[in-house]
């Protein structure tokens, strides 16, 4: 893989160590804004990344093949298309795009193309989330769902005095719901699939939702997810079958060990997670579905991605929470 990264920002910095340190991946380029520009060349020495620009048209011009694209959620369609059509493969921070709309059309250019695109969500490559899948059958059937991602904001104080930053911003498509139900939302329909129908009842400040619980019904059970940026507490997630319960006290986006807790009062704890950054295990899945030239399993996920995107999308309806995209045709 022969990357170029748009973004400069808190997660671009905090992964960038690790990406480049993954075989079979070279980082090209890396492009911030005007406003960033010396941001972006201290990152580029610092990581030994050949260019720094501040055109994202010129870093599609280099000896790239595919583009992470790490910028706040509001612009993740309009440069995600941008590299499509430029004919590059993307890898795009979740949440995917700001609506549903914007999620089919990235997904039909992928497949027009015939181009690789991936929504980074660390959940689904974490391999104890792989062993909750294989426990479910020792619990079920499964009837009741939980799960809590709630981190207060460092960023929460400033909103309140009225500095808003992109992740309480509705023009930037924030919210608690984007940030962090998100990945509620794939734990959820990666295990499920889509639900039935969903219910958002928001906290809403601003304009924005600081804090949610989500509903969504399925036939035979029920789930319940709680996103919150304006207060905390530890993270966890339980699923309740006929047979026992599976728990997790890690929010989604690490997955921690996983309990098995039988009716018979037996119990089991699975840690089957390497002891390495969280992000590692999906860009590895990303590298080896390129090589392979595995566009089953890239638009298999690329589905799931977009169901995700309905979920959010009815949800924030649901709240009145509206953004940019929303109102294009």
């Amino acid at each position: 893989m022969k990357l170029g990264i748009i973004g400069s920002g808190m997660i671009v910095r905090e992964f960038l160590p690790d990406i480049i340190a993954l075989p079979d991946c070279t980082v090209k380029g890396i492009c911030g804004t005007r406003r960033s520009k010396e941001k972006t060349e201290k990152l580029a020495r610092d990581h030994g990344i050949p260019k720094a620009f501040t055109s994202f048209e010129a870093l599609l011009e280099e000896a790239i093949d595919t583009v992470y694209v790490a910028v706040p959620n509001t612009l993740h369609y309009q440069y995600t298309r941008a590299a499509l059509e430029a004919g590059k493969n993307v890898i795009v921070e979740k949440p995917m795009a700001g609506n549903t709309r914007e999620a089919r059309a990235l997904a039909a250019l992928a497949r027009e193309k015939h181009l690789f695109l991936f929504e980074a969500i660390t959940t689904l490559y974490l391999q104890n989330y792989q062993m909750i899948r294989r426990l479910l059958s020792k619990i079920e059937p499964v009837k009741m769902v939980l799960c809590n991602f709630s981190q207060y904001s460092s960023r929460y104080d400033a909103f309140l005095k009225g500095d808003i930053k992109p992740a309480f911003d509705p023009k930037a498509a924030g919210g608690a719901l984007m940030d962090l139900g998100v990945y509620n939302v794939h734990f959820v329909l990666g295990l499920f699939g889509k639900p039935e129908s969903v219910t958002y009842a928001a906290n809403i400040q601003r304009d924005i939702d600081t804090s949610g619980m989500l509903t969504m019904d399925y036939p035979d059970f029920k789930v319940v997810s709680i996103a919150a940026k304006d207060c905390g507490a530890p993270g966890g997630y339980q699923i309740e079958g006929s047979k026992g319960y599976l728990s997790m006290d890690k929010p989604s986006n690490s997955c921690g060990p996983v309990k098995l807790h039988l009716n018979d009062g037996t119990e089991e704890i699975f840690d089957v997670q390497p002891r390495e950054c969280r992000v590692v295990p999906e860009f590895k899945a990303f590298i080896d579905r390129i090589n392979r030239r595995d566009f089953e399993a890239c638009y298999q996920t690329l589905d799931h991605s977009v169901a995700v995107c309905q979920v959010l999308t009815e949800a924030r309806r649901q709240a009145g929470i509206v953004f940019p995209g929303d109102s294009e045709k």
